[in-house]
């Protein structure tokens, strides 16, 4: 559509004829396709003075820091701008300019990347790159691609068993951490042609990546053959029953020789391998919960018993604790009768001894007073000191009826009457 400015100023309309004077902004680039054919490119700011001039704006394409372009030219080969950059297409030059997110890799993790080399010589040469984390990862040409990784992966399509299927796990960054993966190690016949299916947990991790990608494309695949080989190998030599007494054994890493020497070859290694127990036909699994079902019930009956004779011997020892408590109490209580009996004997024994010290204190005062009593009888009366004897002999031996004493000489006549009165 031709669009027409006489006057300096006028805004150009991209893919329309222009005739006049037009402004190109600052920060745009523009084409201009003259009438003979010729195309130029108009940066801005500038006046562009047009005659039949189809004025067309080129596309800005704008890399960030975690971006970069890809540019392919129409003379055939490809160039790659790392970002942070910014691109004008030109038609004449580019056949495409795409804007790519950098590659992060994390901690842990690793990206394998293919990379087309010309040597001095001029030979092409393809060289691998192991690019490990945590790096934003730009290609550095556009001749090289990365790694894609399919492994056996999870089959959804079984819910009840744990099943890898091929090509189920897709990726491109190569995990470096310890993982675990799950498997069911199906049909599995004992020495007694029971059929069982055994649970597995297997932990893994990648050493050597290079290794890796030299010995292996699924490793995942030797993993799961080696650990069916090792399990069947383990339960054919075992019955039922011995396979249910040393189940225990498939959680120890000795009993995976063929596991460990094949993730070893092909530069894994696994740290632990978890049985996570086993599944029987609906046949053996009905005899199985038959017999597990009597065992739980002879066993719960005999801790019921058990509990039954705790609780008497129990009861028994409370009753034994009890009367020895009785006895223990009984004990002190006549430890404590005793006691007070003791205390109160004492008292009693205290108290006579007092009494007794205080009667013969009081016997001697009066024995005291009698013979001063005597004593002045004696002087008052005149007597002689037999006389006295004879009277002290008199009293000591009660009180006579009567007596009647008749001395001659110059001797006295003493006369007592009933009462002992002289």
């Amino acid at each position: 559509m031709p669009h027409f400015s006489l006057l300096c100023g006028g805004a150009p309309i991209s893919g329309d004829t222009h005739t006049g004077f037009f402004v190109v902004p600052q920060g745009e680039q523009w084409a201009a396709l003259s009438s003979d054919g010729c195309v130029t490119s108009v940066d801005g700011p500038k006046t562009v003075r047009c005659f039949n001039t189809v004025l067309t704006r080129r596309r800005l394409h704008v890399a960030n820091e975690s971006q970069y372009l890809e540019v392919a030219f129409n003379a055939g080969h490809s160039e790659v701008v790392a970002g942070p950059a910014s691109l004008y297409e030109d038609p004449l030059l580019h056949q495409s300019i795409r804007v790519l997110a950098a590659v992060s890799v994390n901690n842990n993790e690793a990206l394998v990347v293919y990379r087309e080399e010309i040597s001095k010589g001029g030979e092409k040469t393809v060289r691998r790159e192991i690019v490990h984390g945590p790096v934003l990862y730009k290609p550095q040409s556009p001749s090289e691609w990365t790694h894609k990784f399919s492994w056996h992966g999870h089959d959804s399509s079984c819910l009840e068993l744990a099943r890898k299927r091929p090509h189920g796990l897709k990726f491109e960054k190569l995990m470096l951490a310890p993982s675990s993966t799950y498997y069911d190690v199906e049909n599995v016949r004992t020495a007694d042609d029971a059929l069982l299916t055994v649970r597995l947990m297997i932990f893994y991790k990648c050493e050597d990546v290079g290794l890796m990608m030299d010995a292996t494309n699924d490793p995942i695949a030797d993993i799961i053959n080696a650990v069916s080989s090792d399990v069947i190998s383990f339960c054919s030599a075992r019955s039922f029953e011995q396979f249910k007494e040393t189940s225990e054994q498939l959680n120890n890493l000795g009993a995976y020789q063929s596991l460990t020497e094949t993730v070893g070859s092909r530069g894994l290694s696994v740290s632990k391998v978890v049985f996570r127990g086993y599944m029987a036909p609906q046949r053996l699994q009905k005899m199985h919960d038959e017999a597990i079902e009597k065992r739980t019930k002879l066993v719960l009956e005999r801790e019921s018993e058990l509990q039954e004779q705790r609780q008497v011997d129990e009861r028994l020892e409370k009753s034994n604790e009890r009367e020895k408590m009785k006895r223990t109490m009984a004990k002190a209580a006549a430890a404590h009768d005793a006691e007070m009996s003791r205390a109160k004997f004492e008292a009693v024994q205290k108290e006579t001894r007092e009494a007794a010290e205080l009667e013969t204190a009081l016997q001697q005062e009066r024995r005291q007073a009698e013979i001063q009593h005597l004593a002045a009888l004696q002087n008052t009366v005149q007597l002689q000191p037999s006389d006295m004897a004879m009277l002290l002999v008199a009293r000591e031996h009660g009180t006579p009826g009567k007596l009647i004493q008749i001395t001659g000489g110059s001797q006295s006549v003493v006369k007592v009457d009933a009462e002992g009165r002289l």
